[in-house]
């Protein structure tokens, strides 16, 4: 089905020098001749995440010169906005907010790319932060009401975030916190966001050297919560939601290793509670403690039969957490 995404906004940026100037700001490879949409984000000087952003170009978007939407967390755009501008300086580009309602970003699975036939498509792409994790859309917000719905079935919002944690992908600002997040942590150099041979860019000293170390300790990872009473563990590289879990748990709480005798140990965290629906979501994880993956010469702490916890709260028992690698993760 199709889901629409009103918590994503839409920027504008075109002029003789707009391909030019988003080549400085964002990790992966503008050129004027391209016309393929990608992902990608925006970094600060130290090498840490501003914004993820899908980078909308096709052709009609401008007759004469080349011109995009940047699609944004709907309650950063203005912030992107001001980010912008303030970069401008003299270069010749025009940088307008999208009204709401006059394009509407889409999220869809379950068919193939070109299936969706309706005349208030502007653009799709394949969404690459996952295989097999779907496609967006572009429909004009004219035609994409109610009245003249595509021809698929609608989804809503929480079936696309639902969707989104059990393929382990993060987006926005509640998930990608700003001027904290380090692109390679929240995995957008495997969701092709980065080009490591492009030229000079805000943030790429960093990147580049993040990159030719080959060490990135912590990454984003889907993960499943469970109790230890629950009759059957869980698996290893996808969770199983559970739309009966009941037991809250508060995000950006600490995960830790549990001792023999099931109780949270003391020392540092093996990573940090991100986000979740349900007994699904998503975590921070250091890898070589809370997984069998090894990602320096010294390997990590991780041995079979290791269970890692959270504290819901105060007065009830720790809730076990399992991190889930996928399948193409390491691929």
């Amino acid at each position: 089905g199709l889901a629409p995404l009103p918590v994503r906004r839409l920027i504008s940026l075109s002029g003789p020098d707009a391909a030019k100037f988003l080549q400085g700001l964002v990790a992966q490879n503008v050129v004027s001749d391209r016309q393929a949409p990608f992902y990608t984000a925006f970094l600060d000087a130290r090498g840490r995440i501003l914004w993820d952003v899908f980078i909308w170009t096709y052709p009609g978007l401008a007759e004469k010169e080349w011109a995009c939407y940047i699609e944004v967390d709907a309650a950063e755009a203005d912030n992107l906005q001001k980010h912008l501008k303030k970069h401008k300086l003299r270069s010749k580009i025009a940088i307008k907010t999208v009204p709401e309602g006059e394009v509407s970003v889409f999220a869809g699975w379950g068919f193939a790319q070109d299936e969706l036939q309706h005349p208030s498509l502007i653009a799709s792409l394949e969404d690459t932060r996952a295989p097999g994790f779907g496609v967006r859309f572009l429909l004009s917000g004219e035609q994409s009401s109610s009245s003249s719905a595509p021809p698929v079935p609608m989804l809503d919002l929480d079936q696309y975030v639902l969707r989104r944690y059990l393929f382990g992908i993060p987006e926005g600002q509640a998930e990608i916190p700003r001027e904290s997040s380090l692109p390679m942590e929240m995995n957008i150099d495997l969701s092709s966001g980065i080009d490591f041979r492009k030229g000079c860019y805000v943030g790429q000293e960093l990147t580049i050297r993040t990159k030719h170390t080959g060490v990135v300790r912590k990454r984003i990872l889907p993960i499943q919560l469970y109790h230890a009473h629950d009759p059957a563990p869980p698996g290893d590289s996808h969770p199983d939601f559970d739309a009966t879990w009941s037991t809250p748990v508060v995000q950006g709480a600490d995960i830790k290793q549990l001792d023999a005798e099931g109780s949270i140990r003391k020392g540092r965290a093996a990573g940090k509670y991100i986000a979740g629906v349900g007994n699904v979501g998503l975590a921070l994880c250091r890898v070589e403690m809370m997984t069998g993956m090894r990602v320096s010469a010294e390997g990590g702490s991780w041995r079979p039969g290791m269970e890692f916890a959270l504290q819901s709260n105060e007065a009830d028992e720790p809730v076990r957490i399992k991190a889930m690698v996928p399948t193409w993760f390491m691929e």
